[in-house]
């Protein structure tokens, strides 16, 4: 005789509520994943031409249309603007972005409606009116004003003479000359072309943004070490004692977290006007600053990590090994970090991602000092006040790839439970 259950009973579908589960989820997946696209495809990988002064000048659109006197031949850069739907030539009309080669001496400005504010943009491409080499310097002459600064970055290609083709710093610059250093064989060139590399290459190529790799690699690392120092004992003891006062370590532990960073920083700059001057003239606006900045932060991260890795080792393990002859120290390392070596491995890459993130604390405790206290975020931010957003979102991505790499080396490495 078979029980068919209670007459009506239905089991509800989990569907909705894995539906619920998915929308919610999955929207958070999807902001990061569109960051970080939109971050790669806001950059254009592509060489850009050298471009002279805007042609096009400011007014209202007449009859339809703006004329714009060209030069037969002559290549020019067009972008559209809101109040225009593109640009006419003799050979027909061109919408949106680009370069293109002048058929007639002027062009004409297509306009979405008469009265509007013109908004186009018309820029020739740069010409080399004269090239010079003296004691392996190049410097070029342009019938135009380039707009490239000291410091910049240009390609040099199809050049007759060997020595001269590449990516060059720009030694010195007038409005229409460009100085380079050459190669020791570079021979006098009679034509070559120019152009402005991609951002990428220009951020990995720049002396300023190689340091600022080079110091948040150095400090990023001493940081993790000098916090996973502190972070091991401190969580294994709020995890293993109760005392009087935990909970008053516990909330200063937690502090640093819910500060804003901006106050971490000014708070570590007033507690040394109260430090000795010797200590304070070493550390103040210098690179130890970085790193105590991104320490005081980056700690009490590593500290939950380490407390929550303890917490999950049954005590019971160093119980036993205390009956079977070990003291408190020969079971701390002989049975507890072999078994926390996960969470330990969690801890300093935490550690690690978040003082590479760190920017206002550093930025008023060390400053950002080109070539001094520059690290990445600070990079990111001086490009920004530069106008630079190409070269901002090169440094950007250049963080995000070595984030990336470093939690996939430390998830291939073993890090499981505690950072998952």
């Amino acid at each position: 005789m078979s029980d068919s259950g209670p007459v009506g009973f239905r089991v509800a579908s989990d569907k909705p509520f894995l539906i619920g589960l998915g929308v919610l989820g999955g929207s958070y997946l999807l902001i990061i994943v569109a960051m970080v696209l939109a971050d790669l495809v806001f950059l254009n990988y592509a060489d850009q031409p050298l471009l002279g002064n805007e042609m096009v000048k400011q007014g209202r659109h007449v009859d339809l249309g703006v004329t714009v006197a060209t030069e037969k031949g002559r290549r020019y850069f067009f972008r559209a603007g809101k109040n225009e739907t593109g640009l006419r030539s003799s050979r027909g009309a061109m919408f949106g972005a680009g370069l293109f080669t002048a058929p007639d001496d002027e062009v004409t400005l297509l306009a979405v409606e008469s009265g509007r504010p013109v908004t186009a943009s018309l820029r020739p491409e740069v010409r080399l009116s004269g090239i010079a080499v003296t004691n392996n310097v190049a410097t070029l002459t342009t019938d135009e004003p380039h707009g490239l600064l000291w410091g910049e970055f240009i390609r040099v290609s199809d050049a007759d003479a060997a020595g001269w083709d590449g990516v060059r710093e720009i030694a010195d610059t007038t409005l229409h000359q460009i100085s380079f250093a050459l190669d020791s064989d570079g021979a006098q060139a009679g034509s070559l072309g120019l152009s402005k590399p991609n951002p990428l290459v220009q951020a990995l190529r720049s002396r300023d943004i190689r340091f600022s790799i080079k110091l948040s690699l150095i400090s990023c690392t001493l940081t993790t070490l000098f916090s996973l120092w502190v972070a091991v004992p401190i969580g294994y003891v709020m995890s293993r004692f109760q005392f009087r006062g935990k909970a008053v370590i516990d909330t200063l532990l937690d502090i640093p977290i819910v500060l804003p960073p901006l106050v971490v920083g000014l708070s570590l700059l007033i507690l040394f006007r109260y430090m000795p001057e010797w200590l304070s003239d070493f550390v103040v606006y210098k690179w130890p600053a970085v790193v105590l900045a991104q320490f005081m932060v980056a700690c009490a991260f590593a500290v939950r990590t380490m407390r929550v890795t303890f917490d999950q080792i049954p005590q019971r393990f160093e119980q036993v090994a205390l009956t079977l002859g070990c003291n408190r120290r020969q079971a701390f390392w002989r049975v507890i970090m072999p078994q926390a070596k996960g969470g330990l491995l969690a801890a300093g890459t935490l550690a690690w991602a978040r003082a590479l993130g760190e920017f206002g604390p550093i930025l008023v405790f060390a400053g950002a000092t080109r070539q001094k206290t520059e690290v990445l975020p600070t990079s990111a931010f001086l490009e920004l006040q530069a106008g630079r957003t190409e070269g901002m979102l090169a440094v950007s991505l250049i963080m995000i790839a070595a984030a990336a790499v470093v939690f996939i080396m430390a998830r291939t490495l073993g890090m499981k439970r505690i950072f998952a």
